[in-house]
């Protein structure tokens, strides 16, 4: 061992490599030399660099990192930097930082030790901007917590760019697997609901990505959502279902699920009926010979559908009569006619509103999509003869949402007189 780190033996390090390294170490202390831990050295195979792998405290990091690393050893090659830009309005980020905040030590940060330019800030970094960003939000709240880095010595122009290139590159994580993490650690209970209501088979998980006959957490949690929503809503309220957010954390969803009660007989019959529906819509659209479109069997999972059912299914429960309406659904139509008619959904709209690229109710996430799918539902339970789904009920909710949502607007602004 030599200056407190060891070279095995098939590795050679040149002079300069050498004095880059005890420079390194002479410069910045590591939690490793500072507990007389030896530090190893380490070659990239890939691209022949050679790096040590240590942790350092945030406070050093962020005083020493420079996060505007360039391909060379130049002031003005602003055009040529190597990191992505750093992107705080982002899900993954928002949580990133706040479990810096909380003392999250975060693993294999890349860098280059690199006195070239700007010589205060020799630490250029190649990998974990992101991290750096938030481990600096930290330390404005008196977080430093010790860092794992990977810190390169005598990097060619050619290795900085490859090295670069690799810490930049993800697999993007789907969002609702991302979703479905989220809720395994915060707990079984959501999973064990809808296993009880029917959503999910016995053991069975959650989707991790978009499924035909496996609800994602973003619309189980918007369902949720909703339905408490409707419940505590006045019924001289103007309504607007709401779409959960996914990648992360929904407020929303977090501050109901701290005080709801799963084990609510009227919730879990909610969810035993939402299941049912989707079951019935699925099997009439799948065997019948016809209009049998995968996007219509799966019309139930649509956000705009479950967001505006389960709010309806709230606002209800103070109604039993309008609850049966709505939990009879299923039941409206014969075979092979699927409850949601969902081709007449297709082809519903409103002249001189909806633009051509309209596709029909249902079938956008908007706020206004959702609003009119609510719509749906109360003219269904309040006003409509027949209890069954038609073009013409669609049109009718449609014009009559857009009405109110004027009357809502028109309101706000003489508010404001």
């Amino acid at each position: 061992m030599k200056n407190g780190y060891l070279i095995p033996k098939q590795i050679i390090l040149t002079q300069e490599q050498i004095a880059t390294l005890d420079a390194f170490l002479g410069k910045f202390s590591t939690v490793e030399s500072e507990n007389k831990a030896p530090l190893i050295v380490h070659f990239d195979t890939k691209c022949a660099a050679h790096y040590i792998t240590c942790h350092m405290n945030g406070e050093l990091l962020v005083k020493h990192c420079d996060l505007e690393a360039t391909i060379d050893d130049a002031e003005d090659d602003e055009l040529y930097k190597l990191n992505r830009e750093i992107t705080e309005d982002e899900t993954a980020y928002k949580q990133m930082e706040k479990d810096a905040i909380a003392g999250r030590s975060f693993e294999d940060i890349v860098i280059e030790y690199d006195t070239s330019y700007r010589s205060n800030k020799p630490l250029k970094v190649y990998g974990g901007q992101h991290r750096i960003t938030a481990i600096t939000k930290a330390l404005k709240d008196g977080v430093s917590v010790p860092h794992g880095v990977r810190i390169y010595f005598g990097l060619t122009r050619e290795q900085k760019v490859e090295i670069a290139i690799v810490n930049n590159t993800s697999i993007a994580v789907p969002n609702d697997l991302l979703d479905r993490m989220h809720e395994q650690m915060m707990g079984p209970e959501l999973r064990e609901w809808c296993q009880k209501a029917g959503l999910l088979g016995p053991e069975q998980d959650l989707a991790d990505k978009r499924n035909p006959a496996i609800p994602t957490a973003r619309i189980v949690r918007t369902l949720i959502v909703n339905y408490y929503t409707g419940m505590k809503a006045n019924d001289d309220d103007f309504h607007q279902p709401v779409l959960c957010k996914s990648g992360g954390i929904d407020d929303d969803y977090e501050k109901i699920r701290k005080q709801m009660d799963w084990d609510d007989k009227n919730f879990i019959e909610m969810g035993k009926q939402y299941a049912r529906l989707h079951k019935v819509q699925s099997e009439r659209v799948k065997n019948r010979d016809y209009d049998n479109y995968a996007e219509f069997a799966r019309k139930v999972f649509s956000y705009s559908i479950v967001a505006g059912w389960g709010y309806a299914a709230g606002l209800f429960q103070r109604n039993q009569g309008y609850l049966e309406i709505l939990y009879a659904l299923p039941n409206s139509v014969q075979e092979p006619e699927d409850p949601l008619n969902a081709k007449d959904l297709s082809e519903a709209r409103l002249k001189g509103v909806d633009n051509d690229t309209y596709r029909g109710l249902g079938t956008r996430s908007s706020s206004n999509e959702l609003g009119r799918i609510l719509e749906l539902f109360i003219v269904l339970a309040t006003k409509a003869s027949k209890k069954r789904i038609t073009k013409q009920l669609a049109n009718a909710a449609i014009q009559s949402y857009e009405a109110k949502m004027a009357t809502h607007e028109a309101d706000k602004a003489l508010g404001k007189i």
